[in-house]
């Protein structure tokens, strides 16, 4: 992590980090589309393996993470953490902020 990352993104590292481990799959790397958020400076995404989680967990630490934080409160469609399958069938998790990304109240 040699880049400058968002600060919000770095406390939501931190919480999967002390609440789950975490291993990091993907953090900078030069913007593959206009909005790739891994090519931003701030660096606004990370990949994260689901791999490493008991199995059913990654499902749970996706929600854990979505019930702490709203993405962009006027794009509720948007999430901070997405699990979703990339080539080959693997699961990983896609974990991003926003400008306007808030901790849920509560």
């Amino acid at each position: 992590m040699e880049r400058n990352y968002a600060p919000l993104l770095i406390t939501i590292i931190c919480e999967i980090i002390d609440n789950f481990g975490i291993r990091m799959s993907e953090s900078w790397r030069e913007k593959k589309h206009p909005n790739d958020l891994h090519g931003t400076n701030p660096v606004r995404a990370i990949d994260i393996s689901e791999w490493v989680y008991n199995d059913g967990q990654a499902q749970d630490i996706e929600k854990w993470i979505n019930n702490r934080w709203v993405y962009d409160p006027d794009r509720t469609r948007m999430k901070v953490a997405v699990l979703h399958k990339v080539r080959g069938g693997v699961l990983h998790f896609h974990i991003q902020v926003h400008q306007n990304t808030i901790r849920r109240a509560g």
